[in-house]
């Protein structure tokens, strides 16, 4: 599936947050969305997944699409997971998102330990959401979003409140979704941990002013970006070689292991 924006803009008290947009997203794959505060990142987001209305033409596989039709196609994630767990336990939180779509309790139960197992939250029906780690938080707002079937799923800024080993693990279910022939866009800061991406996007004042592979990226040298020194070697000795590149706290942790 694709869905195509073409020359979509939006305004915001007077304001025009997102301006002439033209980009095109496909499911198997990962988009990068990057770009400082107030870029326009979560309002594109916001756009993609029929949260918004904008202007312009939105087309799903070259036909028009109204925020309904997004809605049915894009599931959106927000940046903090607790803001969209309302259930009294795991399960119920991710049934809540079926319940809308009139599904009987058998199907309801596939999907939801379907869902559960991808996100590896499996064993953790009946816990509170309260008690959950971050990581889990967030794997549970992902979880409760694709038990929708959603072709696509928009996520704002999944990594931004989590430890590092919780990164790495919110990045694991993000790459096993595109191994799924689920479309990712992910917006973020944080980019230490992702590895099987497709595509980058820099948005600046609301307009996307690149779209295009990492070794392109690179070249550009966006002041707003941090880049990983892990991406550095890839670009000097090749991203097949998956260099692994520890942080600190992953080093030590290895390095007093051994005494």
């Amino acid at each position: 599936m694709k869905i195509t924006l073409n020359d979509v803009s939006f305004e915001y008290n007077g304001r025009r947050v997102l301006k002439n947009v033209n980009v095109e997203f496909e499911t198997g794959k990962i988009y990068i969305v990057v770009g400082k505060n107030g870029s326009g990142k979560t309002t594109l987001l916001k756009v993609v997944s029929g949260l918004l209305e904008a202007e312009g033409d939105i087309l799903v596989d070259e036909m028009p699409a109204d925020p309904l039709t997004l809605r049915k196609n894009v599931g959106y994630v927000f940046q903090n997971p607790s803001s969209q767990i309302i259930g009294a336990t795991v399960e119920e939180d991710v049934a809540f998102s079926l319940e809308i779509l009139g599904l009987d309790k058998v199907e309801m139960q596939k999907r939801i330990k379907r869902v559960l197992e991808l996100v590896g939250l499996s064993g953790l029906e009946r816990e509170d959401p309260l008690n959950l780690s971050g990581g889990q938080k967030q794997r549970l707002a992902i979880a409760s979003m694709l038990a929708r079937d959603t072709h696509f799923l928009a996520l704002d800024e999944p990594l931004s409140m989590l430890d590092p080993p919780s990164q790495r693990e919110i990045s694991k279910v993000i790459e096993n979704l595109k191994r799924r022939g689920k479309g990712v866009i992910l917006a973020t800061h944080e980019l230490e941990y992702l590895e099987d991406f497709d595509m980058i996007l820099h948005m600046a004042d609301g307009t996307i002013d690149f779209c295009g592979s990492w070794e392109k990226f690179m070249e550009q040298r966006f002041e707003d970006v941090e880049v990983p020194f892990k991406w550095k070697l890839w670009k000097k000795f090749g991203r097949e070689s998956r260099w692994e590149v520890e942080d600190a706290d992953t080093f030590n942790e290895r390095r007093w292991n051994k005494f």
